[in-house]
């Protein structure tokens, strides 16, 4: 979990300031009032965190399944 965490690091210091809000490029949003922007600005960083919870957690199952697969085949003799 932790390189995931480090290459998302990696990532944000690379990318180019967004100059569009929440990193959205839609015309609605010149159209959000000042209410509406802070509760989008929370919205979005709920959801920025769930996209990490959710590539950690993928992260994890996959290197599980890796494991499972090796021991199977070591198993059936085809190491």
């Amino acid at each position: 979990m932790q390189l995931a965490a480090q290459a998302r690091l990696l990532d944000e210091e690379k990318r180019p300031e967004k100059t569009e809000p929440f990193g959205l490029r839609a015309m609605w949003l010149h159209f959000a009032n000042e209410l509406e922007m802070r509760r989008l600005a929370k919205v979005h960083k709920r959801i920025e965190q769930k996209k990490r919870a959710l590539a950690d957690l993928t992260e994890e199952r996959t290197k599980i399944m890796n494991r499972c697969i090796r021991r199977m085949r070591r198993a059936q003799g085809k190491n």
